[in-house]
């Protein structure tokens, strides 16, 4: 006979309902929140794989690296608008259920990433490409802002409380398994196509296959079973009339700690996710087919290190596994930058696969831990505006402080000493904060 899978847990009770949990329904939640977060994701890994396109299309410029800094700030107004989205989507999700929040930010998403596919570029339109460009990545952080939270509270709220880890470690599994998709996706354009060809219009192509995972994603949603948690709160017509006013006022000091967990969390996954293929192209100089070779094995190793570590924050403790990610990080970076520059295919890949330890135990326990630090009234409104504020100052601008580090000290390595900080910085944080084996509140 065959052997139960985890997600088939002998927990099948929802809390306080006595009504059984069926698996099926269980993955068919996982399914669907994964794919939205796979479509918000693909579109942030298309937009960092080409970079260096994007940067000669709209940005011309006759230093290359002023370009490519130009993308990169760009690349950070995407985060600037996440605590907005978080603002926006947290609410509705506390007021009127995470399935409507979640179908609104996939629909979003997947029109704005295919609107950039047919936009026009700088020789085509001036000035205006730039700014259409931004206003598509504007919208683009407000969806990504009221998706991450939302969905991760979803799918916390449908585990059994023993598997809170397992669960939520889906929602940066399909957020980074997104990110794969895009790479290969450009990979497979880099390789089929000239590089003129890839200039002129294959760099369109990516963006426009998000329209199929944008109809997959709507159909997934919008046949989705509401949270469990959010169902009995709304029985008892319990739902928060101003989430905002209770988050700040009673759960300011989890906000806190979400924001203290992303310094660290958000620098070193930014780095690993969306710096390093600059980094390895134009530092080390390897091909771009080579370069995304390396970031796609990376990049699949590392999300089924997410999924495993989330299970072990179920066996040991979120903040065991959080003390031992936050140590890492303080370790690994410098050696894994100086692993890149040896150069060629293999220390690029090393290299990146050292720092991806750190941030799959970050991403494997952050997600039902920051869940597990606010009540079901507020979570999505908690969870979602914490993790936007640390996504947009943090993650937004890694990849640009990065390349701006490099730029003004000459060290290629110098990028390492600011994930060492924001290392340093979250462990002292979850050493104070975080109980050594965070429970869920209903």
């Amino acid at each position: 006979m065959s052997q139960p899978s985890p997600l088939d847990s002998e927990d099948r009770v929802s809390p306080g309902t006595g009504t059984p949990r069926r698996a099926p329904v269980a993955r068919r939640s996982i399914v669907a929140a994964g794919s939205g977060n796979a479509l918000e994701f693909y579109d942030f890994a298309i937009f960092a794989s080409l970079t260096p396109v994007i940067s000669k299309l709209f940005f011309p410029s006759g230093e290359p690296l002023a370009a490519i800094l130009s993308t990169l700030a760009l690349f950070a107004v995407g985060f600037v608008m996440r605590p907005v989205g978080a603002v926006v989507f947290g609410r509705l999700a506390d007021r009127r259920g995470r399935k409507v929040s979640l179908a609104i930010a996939v629909l979003i998403m997947g029109v704005t990433t295919v609107l950039i596919g047919v936009m026009p570029t700088y020789p085509q339109a001036g000035i205006v490409a730039p700014v259409l460009l931004c206003v598509a990545r504007l919208l683009q952080g407000l969806s990504v802002g009221g998706e991450f939270g939302t969905s991760a509270s979803f799918l916390v709220e449908h585990a059994p409380p023993h598997r809170r880890g397992l669960y939520g470690s889906f929602a940066f599994f399909s957020s980074t398994l997104g990110s794969v998709l895009g790479a290969v996706v450009v990979l497979i354009m880099t390789v089929s196509l000239s590089p003129g060809e890839l200039d002129s219009w294959g760099w369109r192509i990516p963006f426009l296959l998000g329209f199929p995972l944008l109809v997959i994603g709507l159909y997934l949603r919008y046949r989705i079973a509401e949270s469990p948690e959010f169902e009995e709160i709304k029985a008892g017509n319990a739902q928060e009339r101003s989430p905002l006013r209770t988050l700040f006022t009673q759960h300011w000091r989890a906000f806190l700690i979400v924001i203290g967990i992303c310094v660290g969390f958000n620098i070193a996954s930014s780095t690993v996710q969306v710096f390093a293929l600059t980094y390895i192209r134009s530092v080390v100089g390897l091909s771009a087919v080579q370069a995304l070779t390396t970031v796609i094995i990376a990049t699949t190793v590392g999300i089924f290190l997410v999924v495993a570590f989330g299970r072990l924050s179920d066996t040991y403790g979120r903040k065991p596994v959080l003390v031992f990610a936050c140590v890492l990080a303080v370790v690994l970076p410098y050696p894994s930058l100086l692993i890149i520059g040896l150069t060629g295919f293999g220390p690029a890949l090393l290299g990146q696969l050292v720092l991806w330890v750190p941030v799959a135990a970050f991403g494997g326990a952050i997600p039902a831990l920051f869940a597990e630090l606010f009540p079901t009234k507020v979570r999505a409104s908690g969870f979602g505006i914490a993790y936007g504020f640390g996504s947009a100052i943090f993650a937004g601008t890694a990849p640009f402080v990065a390349t701006l580090l490099i730029e003004l000290s000459g060290n290629k390595t110098s990028p390492a000493w600011y994930m060492v900080a924001a290392g340093v910085v979250t462990l002292v944080v979850v050493i104070a904060s975080v109980d050594r084996r965070a429970r869920g509140r209903s």
